[in-house]
Order: structure tokens, then sequence, then C-alpha cells
């Protein structure tokens, strides 16, 4: 969860109290584990309450079930988170002596974890190895869905390939002050600004001024703290936004949410958000009534003023970003996206079944709608 949503939930509890108790297991060392609800911890323990919980009665197998069930068969996780909770599994240490003396292994093996969690072995073998690694940011990385869990995994091993010591280069740059200094490919812009009609603000901007809009925000500006994000005779305003994308793995929410609120108040027209693709991520889920284009292959961002990736750029070295990149157009209909950016990706729009969605498609384009066979 990320620091907002934890806040927000930590709000909600100390007005209404916790609606929902924890559930706990104590295991054969008498060792007592929060099976669900961490969260729910977290707030309570800012607000210097007690956990109210409820007690689950169970072998350790039926535990690991419960687990595995709550925390990933009923949430859109994709593979590599999958694998990643399987792999947290598989890497536990098996129980004390009492659970070996009768012959009851404490943790799954990796085939088993593997099929709990409906991936492969070998993803779990990934999984494993990133949580053994204890890299914080690595893991939070994968969770979050902006690192496949293989990539991760191959960044933890010693030998590496040219693409995967790219994505070792580009965690080492998120841990540090400059982290998030990478500019957008200068044919992205060009587009970009044809696609819109033109870009009036660009409200994360680097120093380098590499965006060609009318007028800008940088750090030292603070866009977030900012009244509005319209023009500045008040009129809307059509935005380039290329926010960062949160050091630690939080994402980029805050900026995602903010969009959307001034486009629904008026003071955006339209807006064009560049952001790493993490479908299983809340921001993401919440851009879903708008289109996107999904880039085909990675992006390749030149580092910005003080990144330490800076050097290596100047002499030649410029690696593929290690995650795939979207395109949201909130207020930009989707055949504008596809008419400018659909010889690059390709143009999602969501789909509901008790309305139904038309999106104006260029001349000549037809779409194709898939229809699942019907479900018992």
């Amino acid at each position: 969860m990320a620091d907002d949503e934890l806040q927000s939930l930590t709000h909600d509890i100390a007005a209404h109290g916790q609606r929902e108790p924890a559930t706990v297991w104590t295991d054969a060392d008498d060792v007592t584990w929060l099976l669900d609800g961490r969260h729910r911890a977290q707030a309570v323990e800012r607000l210097g309450s007690n956990l109210r919980t409820t007690r689950f009665d169970g072998t350790e197998e039926e535990a690991r079930a419960l687990v595995m069930s709550l925390n990933v068969h009923r949430r859109h996780l994709s593979p590599s988170q999958r694998a990643l909770a399987a792999g947290a599994l598989a890497t536990r240490q098996r129980g004390g002596i009492s659970g070996l003396a009768a012959g009851v292994p404490i943790a799954p093996t990796q085939a088993e974890a593997a099929r709990s969690a409906g991936v492969s072995e070998r993803l779990v073998r990934d999984g494993s190895v990133v949580m053994a690694s204890g890299d914080e940011a690595i893991i939070r990385a994968v969770a979050n869905g902006e690192m496949s869990v293989t990539a991760a995994a191959a960044n933890v091993r010693a030998e590496r390939t040219d693409r995967q010591a790219a994505a070792a280069l580009f965690f080492t740059h998120r841990r540090s002050s400059s982290s998030d200094s990478w500019l957008t490919p200068p044919w992205v812009l060009e587009r970009a600004a044809a696609c819109m009609g033109r870009i009036d603000g660009d409200v994360a901007a680097a120093p380098e001024g590499n965006v060609p809009a009318r007028w800008s925000l940088t750090a030292e500006d603070d866009a977030l703290a900012q009244a509005s994000w319209a023009n500045p005779d008040g009129s809307p305003s059509r935005l380039w936004v290329n926010p960062p994308y949160g050091v630690g793995g939080r994402g980029p929410g805050d900026w995602t949410r903010r969009v959307v609120d001034e486009w629904e108040t008026g003071s955006i027209e339209a807006a064009l958000l560049l952001l790493p693709a993490r479908p299983g991520a809340h921001w993401q889920q919440a851009l879903a009534q708008f289109p996107r284009l999904e880039f085909r292959g990675h992006l390749t961002f030149e580092p910005g003023m003080g990144n330490p990736a800076r050097e290596r750029w100047d002499a030649g070295t410029r690696s593929e970003a290690p995650f795939a990149s979207i395109l949201v157009g909130v207020g930009v209909d989707a055949s504008r996206l596809h008419a400018h950016f659909g010889d690059v990706g390709v143009v999602f729009v969501a789909y509901s079944p008790t309305e139904a969605i038309r999106p104006t498609l260029p001349e000549g384009a037809s779409l194709l709608v898939e229809r699942a066979p019907d479900l018992d």
C-alpha cells in the first residue's frame, strides 16, 4: 500500500474505528503470525491503538492456503507479483524442532509454492532469489509491478547481460537524490504536442526545460502544492506530465490523482501522462477510464542534470529503460492517440458491459472485439 493510501486508512480508523479485525495464527512453536491485516496493523500502530484480531485455527498448510487466497488469488496480480509472493513462502526457513520432529515441513517447496500461486517453478525460483537478496527497493519494485521478477532476479545474480545491467544501474540511480531526473525522448514530445495541438504546461519540468511548453513548474515550484494547474490567465490548460516515478517503489499516484481532479473541475482541458506500465498499481487502475497507449519495446530516457548516469550517456552508453511505458490521454480521444502514436504502440480503451463505449476511430479503421465464451 502506498504511503498516501496508508494515511487514508489511518484517518478512517481514527474516525470510525477498525472495521475489520486482522487475522492471526499461532504455530507449533507458540509464535504468532499475522496472516491478514498488515496495513491495519500499521495504521493502529501509528494511532497508538491496539489491533483488533480474530484467531485462525488450523494447520500450517491451511494457514499458508489462507494467505495465498487472501493476498494472491483475490487480487489482480501479475505473474511476477504472484511469483514474488510464492518465492517469499518458499524462502522462509523451516520451523523449529517441534515441527521438524513431527515431519511437517513449515515452508513449501518451490514446486508447491508455484502450484499454489499458479505460476511456473522457474518464476518462483526468481522470486526466491529476489526475496533472499533483502533489497527492499527491488522487492517493492516487483511487488508494485514496475519490474518483472525475472529482471529483478537477474539484477541480484552476479552475471548479468547488458539489459540486466541497465536494470541494476536504474535502481542505483533511484536510490540517489537525483534519481528522478530522466528526460522524455524528444520524438515523444514532438508527437505529444501534435496530438494535443500544443503543450501549455509542464508540471514536472526538468531544469533543462526540454519540453516545448509555454510554462513549466520544476521541483522548486512544488507543483502538487500549487492551487491550480490551469493556464496563468485562468483558461483550461493542455499539459504534458512525466512525473517522478517515486523512490522506493511508491509510484506516481499523487500526480495522477491531481491530473484527474484538475480535469474534472475544468482546470485542465487535456493531458498526456507518460508513466511506467504497472497493471496492478492502484493509480494505473484509477486511470482505466481514459484511453492509453502501450509502447512497443522500452523507451530510452536521457539522464538529466546531476543524474549519475549522465557520464555514461555522454560516453555513448545509452540503454533502454528496464520497464515498459504507457501514455495515458486524459481528455484526449483514443483516435488522436492512435493517429499520432499508433505506429509505436497499441491504444486500449476501457469496456463496460453496462455502458457501450464507442471510441472515435481513425477513418478506415475498425474496432475488433473478442467475446469471451459464456460461463455457467
